[in-house]
């Protein structure tokens, strides 16, 4: 293999890496001369260009590989892709290190490679990420199922068929050149035909640490207009923010009204409250939808039978993504939503203008969601439906793998093969030093661990943070906005102004003398619970602790039930169980959350009972006990379900 190492990036993934460790000839343009020096992985056999931008020390030490090519019409790829062909270097020819931080250098480099294939077909450009290949005419190519790729063409009427890909095309010409990206392969083949002049572009990810990066040159999305159902949840609303910042038109529709509604109004969306058909605008282009919208649904009905390509959030998530030059994707059991926005906090005090997408209402920010200035995307990516397994980070953050969602997904083997086959292909991952973690993640290509106890470090526990999980969650983000470039003492800067994530440990009232409070959580896990009892117990020492708590989903109470009882026997007052919140899932006969309230009273007598109340009244009655409490007293409601509607109804009556 011969390589020609441009003046771009330098290569970082390990299969460039050691591409170019074992080039049978290694031509380097001057501009690049100095970062491979300094790798030391090898030298050049020649540095082609103007040869100004080498040092002198290096033009003494090269002398002999030096090749002056001065004419300025001509960038340096061109001169040095020319000198290997005059020296007959061309066998399996690959270019390094042409995608720039510059988006017209990229888009002007894959120009060059469409021109040498016409004098050396087999020609590729390797990224840190993937590859791109030339087709000079149809061809049936192996695949793996689930492999994703582009394709670009640069005539815009040449008509093109495919077959083996899950969105064919069917002599339809591309009409811009970034609207073949992000198809997905069905089998073990496809083929591509086409019939003109000029050949195609194909970028194939690597299998493993592979980002689709090149796609970021795109200069716009692909769709015209999406269609969202289920638009008025966190998840899918931030998914229809980035469509809106940039420039898609937006339509969807929702079951109820809210304030993610309401602010997508504010910004040109098209949404309705209640799900019909009619709703579907014709100019749709694509239907995305969330986990409580069915097949049944009138407008995904509408979209089959026209014909229109539906995909579930987190699918969508994972072809949006790339169109962002890294990704950020924040993953585990729990703590994701606070992860996120810690990390999303650092980088716009950094001025860095991140794009972000929030799976939570982060206090005093305008939105939970932004597209940025699409250099950086921090999300937080999903294991209930093993979504996060089609996303390809530049970075994964795994802060920790619980048995949660494992019902749905294959058992404990599969929860680990979800998050093992994420790192897998993340260039960077992220995570605890523990003996789990790592044999779970062991295959990925660079894993950084942090220590258990980082989160104890005293300039942590001095930040405005209750709970040992946050200050674990506050660790984390730090150490990824160091891998990203930000200083360590920066980022704690940074934290000192994180406002905090609504129904994390969300104080929602506080008496003036500060010894009676009114705290709202998500947490719906018995880790999640404890985690969150210990931080209300850390900020509120003194006082009595009486917790309005939810089961969410009837799975969750069969499998923790009795975990639940012992963790709210152990470290609350008092309990008082709701209503389980279904979660669009059928009731279970045995899912009674009364064996909780019982396996309470078991060994603490009458410290449970069961409520079936309005949450109006709920409401009522909590805050008529924080009124009337003689003793300090703080009550909690927790749980991910519609317990937090409570907030909307409580007051406390002076």
């Amino acid at each position: 293999m011969d390589i020609i190492l441009a003046n771009g990036e330098f290569p970082q993934d390990r299969q460039c890496l050691n591409a170019l460790r074992n080039a049978t000839h290694l031509v380097c343009s001057d501009g690049a001369a100095v970062a491979l020096a300094a790798s030391g992985i090898r030298e050049p056999d020649a540095i082609v260009g103007d040869l100004d931008s080498i040092p002198e020390a290096l033009k003494r030490r090269f002398a002999d590989r030096l090749h002056h090519e001065a004419e300025q019409e001509t960038n340096d790829l061109a001169k040095a892709f020319r000198f290997c062909v005059r020296q007959g270097w061309i066998d399996h020819l690959v270019i390094l290190g042409a995608m720039g931080r510059r988006d017209d250098h990229a888009i002007g480099n894959l120009a060059l490679l469409l021109d040498f294939a016409q004098t050396n077909p087999d020609i590729q450009l390797w990224t840190d990420y993937g590859y791109f290949q030339v087709l000079t005419h149809s061809e049936t190519l192996s695949s793996t199922p689930g492999e994703q790729l582009s394709i670009f063409s640069p005539d815009p009427t040449m008509p093109i068929t495919t077959s083996g890909l899950r969105y064919p095309l069917d002599a339809q010409p591309l009409e811009k050149f970034w609207s073949g990206t992000l198809n997905e392969c069905d089998g073990t083949s496809f083929r591509l035909e086409f019939h003109g002049p000029t050949p195609l572009l194909l970028y194939r990810p690597w299998s493993r640490a592979a980002v689709k990066h090149p796609l970021a040159i795109a200069p716009r999305l692909p769709w015209r207009r999406v269609h969202l159902l289920g638009v008025g949840g966190v998840g899918v609303s931030g998914l229809a923010q980035i469509l809106l910042d940039a420039g898609v038109e937006v339509s969807g529709s929702d079951a109820q009204d809210s304030a993610y509604v309401k602010r997508l109004r504010e910004q040109g969306a098209q949404i309705f409250i209640g799900h019909r058909a009619e709703n579907l605008p014709a100019d749709t282009e694509l239907v995305v939808y969330s986990a409580a919208v069915p097949a049944t649904n009138p407008e995904r009905q509408k979209a089959l039978r026209r014909g229109i390509p539906q995909c579930r959030r987190g699918q969508f998530l994972a072809r949006l993504a790339p169109y962002f030059r890294r990704v950020i994707a924040v993953s585990g059991s729990h703590g994701k939503t606070t992860t996120t926005a810690m990390l999303a906090h650092i980088l716009r005090e950094r001025g860095l203008n991140p794009g972000y997408l929030v799976g939570g209402i982060v206090n005093g920010w305008e939105r939970s969601a932004a597209a940025g200035s699409w250099e950086l995307l921090v999300t937080e990516v999903d294991e209930s439906d093993r979504s996060q397994e089609l996303m390809l980070p530049f970075l994964s953050i795994i802060l920790n793998i619980d048995d949660d969602h494992s019902w749905g997904i294959g058992g404990t083997a599969g929860l680990e093969e979800c998050f093992a086959r994420l790192a897998s292909q993340s260039l960077q991952t992220l995570t605890w030093d523990t003996p789990d973690l790592q044999r779970i993640l062991h295959d990925a290509p660079s894993l950084t661990t942090l220590p258990l106890n980082a989160g104890e470090d005293s300039a942590l526990t001095a930040l405005p943070l209750h709970g040992t999980h946050n200050r674990q969650d506050a660790a984390i983000a730090i150490a990824a906005a160091e891998l990203l470039g930000v200083p360590h003492e920066d980022a704690i800067v940074a934290l000192r102004s994180f406002p905090g994530v609504q129904r994390r440990l969300t104080v929602r009232w506080q008496s003036d003398d500060r010894q009676c409070a009114f705290v709202d959580d998500y947490a719906h896990h018995p880790t999640e619970l404890s985690a969150s009892l210990q931080a209300i117990r850390e900020q509120f020492p003194n006082q009595q602790l009486v917790v309005y708590f939810q089961p969410h989903r009837p799975e969750r109470i069969l499998r923790y039930g009795k975990r639940f009882a012992d963790i709210l026997a152990q470290q609350t007052d008092q309990a008082v169980i709701v209503r389980p919140f279904l979660a669009w899932e059928d009731e279970i006969a045995d899912a009674n959350p009364q064996a909780i309230v019982d396996a309470i009273n078991q060994t603490n007598p009458a410290k449970a009972r069961l409520s079936d109340a309005p949450w109006e009244q709920l409401a009522r009655e909590i805050g008529q006990m924080l009124q009337n409490s003689p003793t300090p007293l703080v009550i909690a409601v927790i749980g991910a379900g519609d317990i937090g509607k409570i907030g909307a109804f409580f007051e406390v009556k002076s």
